[in-house]
């Protein structure tokens, strides 16, 4: 009776998690590779225990991506803060990543903010 259940319910969640253009899983080892640092292993925003402060606050990614569309986020990885009108202090991830490489850390972003779609 289960194995039916949880088909059904992969079936029903497959459209939505289909909308996405990128790997969750590959995106969570590139976040925590390249994003983690500064924004925190689960999208929390800077580590405000630490002795170093940053310049300028770091947002809590769970809460500011899914304000964001896809395309922003992309944009912001890819071209840093300045692409979006933002600092300059969130660099361009562009010259170290593949495109997408860059939709599979949105897609990442998508699951922290529970946003699938």
């Amino acid at each position: 009776m289960r194995l039916p259940a949880l088909f059904l319910t992969l079936l029903m969640a497959t459209p939505l998690l289909g909308q996405l253009k990128g790997n969750a899983q590959k995106g969570r080892e590139l976040y925590l590779e390249k994003c983690a640092l500064c924004h925190g292993s689960q999208g929390e925003g800077w580590d405000w225990s630490k002795k170093a402060q940053p310049p300028i606050p770091v947002p809590d990614l769970a809460k500011a991506a899914p304000k964001q569309s896809d395309q922003y986020l992309f944009d912001i990885i890819k071209g840093g803060g300045e692409a979006v009108g933002k600092t300059r202090l969130m660099p361009p991830f562009g010259f170290d990543l593949s495109d997408q490489e860059v939709w599979d850390i949105v897609t990442h972003l998508r699951m922290l903010g529970g946003k699938t779609k």
